[in-house]
């Protein structure tokens, strides 16, 4: 089970929707990730300083970017203002939490699973051709 051992990593998540952030945060502490944060964005100006805000306030281990902004989550019409919006997080992300992984995940449920895959694997080289 995800999470099983506990972890102390520091996972801010985002996403679209408020009622979808509180259960996943709901879940991530469920799964024994006490240190994870979910919060759910527009594509607006206003949170993206909310976005920026959250970033500097801690040394966020891993930053999981839900499937409604990085485009994998088909309950959202697929648009080019979403791949702008999602552009513009990962280099808000890159420019105020340089330290932090990218987790990309398809939904909410899936967030322990990247976060232990991104954060926990083992990374090996990958051969080029």
């Amino acid at each position: 089970m995800p999470g099983s051992k506990g972890h102390s990593w520091k996972i801010l998540g985002i996403g679209r929707g408020a009622e979808t952030a509180e259960k996943a945060e709901k879940y991530m502490r469920e799964l024994n990730f006490p240190n994870a944060k979910v919060i759910a964005l527009q594509n607006d100006k206003a949170s993206d300083d909310k976005f920026i805000e959250i970033l500097k306030s801690d040394e966020w281990d891993g930053v999981s970017v839900g499937g409604g902004i990085n485009g994998f989550d088909d309950a959202f019409e697929k648009e080019v203002t979403t791949l702008h919006w999602f552009n513009r997080i990962v280099n808000l992300v890159h420019e105020h939490a340089p330290k932090a992984k990218l987790i990309f995940v398809t939904g909410p449920n899936d967030i322990a699973d990247a976060a232990e895959r991104v954060l926990g694997a083992i990374e090996t080289p990958t051969e080029t051709v």
